[in-house]
């Protein structure tokens, strides 16, 4: 539905994106991820037609969109800042792209009243914008972005101004909605959790490129960089020459790395007290913290032999500082690349 091929941009001298390639499929959630200032938001306004000086080739359903006008693109977009119009009551709102199409008046309040039902907005039509709260705004803004039926939806950081359970719970009721839709959409965040919760495919970014693409199953799973591992929020990364132990460890999972290669160690295959069914490394450690997240806890170990690991874990009640039975899957020693 959706490609983009080898797209590069500059900001005068700055390059703002290396030789971008992607694709969105029908159907398709893809969330670009990165940090501020990684070039998503640059990708996502060059694929609106919001700017349009690039190198390089965007495409819809085959048709190059390069000399394609923003409006005539059927693009639905939805901004963190709401960018809703604050003199017009909330029903107005979701209405102006359906008056703009020329939709007739009955047939408009007959497509808004559906709409506000299905972002949880009913009986709110002659309500002023200004007096919804924050996440009230951002259902307005989704109905508006849905009501002239857009071929493609984008959102740029479109939860990134409320607060952590509310984002949680938003993001869960943008993805049915798009996917009862059966739209497509490309989603910029810079939240991984945000990601995980609304994505088909996840492309992650920095300094302008992508590193690397794949499912939020396979990303975390199989990070392929130590900046991919990091961003989403994996930190056991060492390297053979941080300390005898770690070359050890790398070493046993044969891992073919130079002593400053770094290599992860994925929280999903490190256990306490207790063995895995599958090959692993035996060590003992000490419990150096523990957070208490309701169903599970957030654990730090130091080993033995210096090395701190962190991992989540169910039923641990010992107290800081106890002696612990560590045991490391070799398949959760994992190589990366530097980046």
């Amino acid at each position: 539905m959706l490609k983009v091929e080898r797209v590069s941009h500059c900001y005068e001298e700055v390059v703002s994106l290396r030789e971008v390639s992607l694709r969105v499929e029908p159907g398709d959630i893809l969330c670009l991820l990165g940090p501020s200032g990684c070039g998503k938001t640059t990708l996502l306004r060059l694929i609106a037609g919001l700017e349009s000086h690039y190198q390089g080739k965007i495409s819809f359903n085959g048709r190059d969109l390069r000399a394609a006008p923003a409006h005539e693109r059927g693009f639905g977009l939805m901004f963190q800042d709401f960018a809703l119009f604050p003199h017009l009551s909330v029903e107005d709102n979701v209405a102006y792209g359906l008056k703009r199409q020329g939709v007739a008046k009955r047939e408009r309040q007959r497509k808004v009243e559906a709409l506000l039902k299905r972002v949880g907005l009913a009986g709110l039509n002659r309500r002023d914008v200004a007096a919804l709260s924050g996440g009230q705004k951002q259902r307005v803004a989704l109905a508006r972005s849905l009501a002239p039926g857009p071929k493609f939806l984008m959102l740029d950081e479109p939860l990134g101004s409320l607060d952590a359970p509310l984002r949680d719970q938003l993001a869960v009721e943008l993805r049915q909605i798009i996917k009862t839709d059966g739209l497509s959409a490309i989603y910029v965040t810079h939240d991984h959790r945000e990601a995980y919760a609304i994505a088909d495919r996840i492309a992650v970014m920095k300094d302008g490129a992508i590193q690397q693409q794949g499912s939020p199953f396979d990303l975390y799973h199989h990070p392929r960089t130590a900046f991919v591992a990091r961003f989403l929020g994996l930190s056991n990364i060492f390297r053979g020459a941080d300390s005898p132990m770690a070359q050890s460890l790398a070493n046993q999972a044969n891992l073919a790395l130079s002593p400053v290669d770094p290599f992860l160690i994925h929280p999903a295959g490190i256990h306490l007290n207790h063995p895995p069914n599958r090959p692993a490394v035996a060590l003992v450690g000490q419990l150096e913290t523990l957070v208490f997240r309701g169903d599970h806890s957030q654990v730090t170990v130091r080993l033995s032999g210096g090395l701190q690991l962190s991992l989540l874990s169910r039923g641990i009640h010992d107290d800081l500082g106890a002696a612990v039975k560590v045991f490391i899957a070799l398949e959760a020693i994992q190589p990366l690349t530097p980046s």
